[in-house]
């Protein structure tokens, strides 16, 4: 769900499907089935998708002229690594080594590792943040997961319509969204909410070659004039362990 502040925070109701309890598979009905695998193949195919070894993006939150969020990933799909760098609260550069599946890991600021509460707390916040970001990169991708219902909704905008609602996963199963797929790209270029809080939203999504076949966003722009920037959005084949062990590495040196 959005955040009371303005980084956006939006936290996935179907990005993970454990997290919420146990799920039912979820209807989806032959329509928006179609329209969901057709989006997928043309993002490059679901093996593609799961092929894909380690992903590098950003998270650059722009409102009203001035940077509010500015984050960078690294994620190792296959092994559930992760590195995410950012600043804290206090304006000071923060390290996060974790593991998403474990939830375990360091957490350095301005390269020394703090430990107790505090770390604690920090870990927590970024495996928050994982959820959130990756959300926004790969959305379109999720589709087809367990507890997550699919219903066409006719045309609108030039667009076909789907409405997804979810059963009992995430932390936010009362989010109700709208997505419009173009019927010439396959893409989702459009996507409306309207969230258990009541929070609404509505953004225009772009798309970039990551590498490995597969398609993953690149840049969001509101219908209030916010925009999201995933910076360099790439698959890779190969990432050296030390991104996943040393906090003194940097993600904007990584190729």
């Amino acid at each position: 769900m959005p955040s009371k502040t303005s980084t956006l925070v939006i936290v996935s109701a179907m990005l993970f499907s454990a997290a919420g309890g146990r799920a039912q598979e979820g209807k989806k009905d032959a329509k928006a089935v179609e329209i969901a695998e057709n989006m997928m193949k043309a993002m490059g195919g679901q093996n593609a998708w799961n092929a894909a070894h380690f992903v590098r993006y950003d998270f650059k939150v722009s409102a009203g002229g001035k940077t509010v969020a500015n984050r960078s990933h690294l994620w190792d799909k296959h092994g559930g690594r992760y590195r995410l760098e950012q600043k804290n609260k206090a304006g000071e550069p923060e390290v996060v080594l974790f593991n998403t599946a474990t939830k375990q890991g360091s957490v350095f600021v301005k390269g020394k590792k703090i430990d107790g509460d505090e770390a604690d707390a920090a870990l927590k916040s970024a495996y928050g943040t994982y959820i959130n970001d990756m959300y926004w990169l790969s959305m379109p991708w999720k589709w087809m997961d367990v507890g997550v219902h699919l219903k066409y909704a006719g045309t609108e905008k030039g667009s076909e319509v789907v409405q997804l609602s979810f059963d009992k996963v995430g932390l936010t199963p009362g989010d109700q969204y709208k997505a419009y797929v173009s019927p010439t790209s396959h893409l989702m270029t459009h996507w409306e909410y309207t969230l258990q809080s009541g929070n609404k939203g509505s953004w225009d999504w772009q798309y970039v070659d990551a590498g490995g076949g597969v398609k993953l966003a690149s840049d969001h722009t509101s219908a209030d004039g916010k925009s999201i920037n995933m910076g360099p959005v790439q698959v890779l084949s190969t990432v050296a362990d030390e991104y996943f062990t040393d906090p003194s590495r940097t993600l904007q040196t990584l190729k």
